[in-house]
């Protein structure tokens, strides 16, 4: 399979497809339109535009790559034995869509072979802004955590145990600043070296491996919490898709070691 190949049906097709939905159903939203919310099993949101963004990027995949699988947020797997495996979250933070703050909430897709993550593609719709795996242009570090900017969606709600509420506020008073709320968009901004790292816990898989080679190509270091290297990480474990995932990224693998000194060795 034709990786350019691959990055052109993304970046061509599937994120303006999904960007539109994303978009419009955002400009209902905010002049007042019904968009469909319900509480999914998880107690997380999801609207009309979660599912009818899924469904279009399905589709799409599906007439072009049929013997490919799928497994997505809002309607789970498809051929989930397949080779290739795209990993769809139509709608990274839709709580903060519901909340009307725009460029706070993304799209993700990534596509797995044979259980590595091989491509990924982040959007921010509202902005019109794309970071996709291939293309990076970002350069700089910083090596001090004191001097540095984070991105954490929820260091309250995300780091559930004592051990690991008492590492992420250690993090909090060693940082220059925290930055919530921005899902997968912190990620993205550590990748344009706007912010410094991004730590989150309590991870699906959708919500990470579009991301992974995105920042692994440029240049970002990345973990989980227990300094485990993800370029080493495989998804085709049969918990893969059920498990959750702890996630430490940034600009320099001397801001990732002091992050993860924060955090006690039990942590795993």
């Amino acid at each position: 399979m034709n990786s350019e190949e691959l990055l052109a049906f993304t970046s061509d097709k599937l994120l303006p497809a999904a960007d539109n939905i994303i978009t419009n159903s955002y400009k209902a939203y905010c002049k007042g339109y019904d968009i469909g919310v319900e509480t999914k099993s998880d107690n997380t949101p999801a609207t009309n535009a979660d599912r009818e963004a899924e469904k279009a990027l399905r589709s799409m995949i599906l007439n072009h790559y049929p013997h490919h699988g799928i497994q997505g947020e809002e309607f789970g797997a498809h051929n989930p034995d397949a080779d290739w495996i795209w990993v769809l979250d139509p709608l990274d933070g839709t709580r903060e869509f519901l909340a009307k703050a725009p460029g706070n909430f993304g799209i993700l897709i990534g596509l797995l072979y044979k259980g590595q993550a091989c491509l990924g593609a982040v959007s921010d719709p509202v902005n019109s802004k794309h970071w996709l795996s291939g293309i990076s242009n970002a350069t700089g570090d910083t090596n001090k955590l004191e001097n540095s900017i984070v991105a954490c969606t929820n260091p309250e709600g995300m780091f559930e145990t004592p051990t690991l509420r008492q590492g992420i506020l250690s993090v909090k008073d060693k940082v220059q600043e925290i930055k919530t709320d921005l899902n997968c968009l912190g990620f993205a901004m550590v990748v344009d070296r706007t912010f410094d790292a991004a730590i989150e816990n309590n991870l699906k898989a959708h919500d990470i491996i579009p991301l992974l080679p995105v920042m692994l190509n440029a240049g970002i270091s990345v973990v989980d919490l227990g300094g485990n290297d993800y370029t080493k990480m495989r998804f085709d474990t049969d918990d893969a898709f059920t498990g959750r995932y702890g996630v430490v990224a940034a600009t320099s693998k001397s801001l990732v070691d002091e992050i993860l000194d924060c955090f006690p060795e039990e942590v795993d």
